[in-house]
């Protein structure tokens, strides 16, 4: 079964799930709609896209016109809707909003996508990147509520150690997760400079408690 038979499969005629801010629907003509998650109820009065290179651009700014370099970032524009008939073309414009979030969401259900923990994506960096796996658990927690949480809609998979059990994510009635098995390099960056700040705060508490060792001449 392709991608797009899936995706067909999960969605019947009259049904609907909502996937990250999206609310995808099958018509009871057997057509695909996907809209803004907030404007499920609206009747009429929506804007009709119809190409992925026009739902690309969509999502490349947020309510209020702000660049959003996270796809997954809240704040998806409203106001639009796209139908198609199609269901590979139904898919391809989903992922002009939330690029491979499906195919993740079906492999990971497989079991073909395992997520990866933390350490394992910090111990590969190399570089200036490399000081990021310096960063202690307290930390990567910090990142996880800071960064992760509070600017993200996808769920994490992804342990922080290797030993730690994997979270395991299932689909609600209704729901589809946008999901996250590996962290992103927005977390790499957010991981390095958190060692960063560390490493400077270390820094000074040892010359201050060199220079309170030594000698000063009267």
């Amino acid at each position: 079964m392709s991608l797009a038979d899936e995706l067909a499969a999960r969605l019947p005629a009259g049904t609907a799930l909502e996937f990250g801010e999206l609310r995808l629907s099958r018509l009871d003509d057997g057509r695909f709609e996907a809209r803004h998650r907030d404007d499920a109820d609206t009747a009429g009065g929506l804007e009709g896209i119809d190409s992925v290179r026009d739902l690309r651009d969509l999502a490349k700014s947020d309510a209020d016109g702000g660049y959003r370099p996270l796809k997954t970032a809240p704040g998806l524009k409203r106001g639009w809707r796209t139908e198609t008939g199609c269901p590979r073309e139904f898919l391809a414009r989903l992922d002009a909003i939330y690029p491979g979030l499906f195919a993740a969401w079906a492999a990971y259900a497989k079991g073909e996508l395992p997520p990866v923990p933390l350490r394992r994506t910090l111990g590969r960096q190399t570089g200036m990147y490399r000081l990021a796996n310096t960063i202690d658990d307290a930390m990567a927690e910090r990142l996880r509520r800071e960064l992760c949480d509070a600017g993200c809609l996808r769920q994490i998979a992804w342990p922080i150690d290797e030993g730690d059990p994997a979270e395991t994510i299932t689909a609600e009635t209704g729901h589809l997760p946008l999901l996250c098995t590996e962290a992103c390099t927005f977390a790499v960056s957010r991981a390095r400079e958190l060692a960063k700040v560390a490493r400077s705060v270390s820094h000074g508490s040892r010359v201050t408690s060199a220079e309170k060792s030594t000698p000063h001449d009267p």
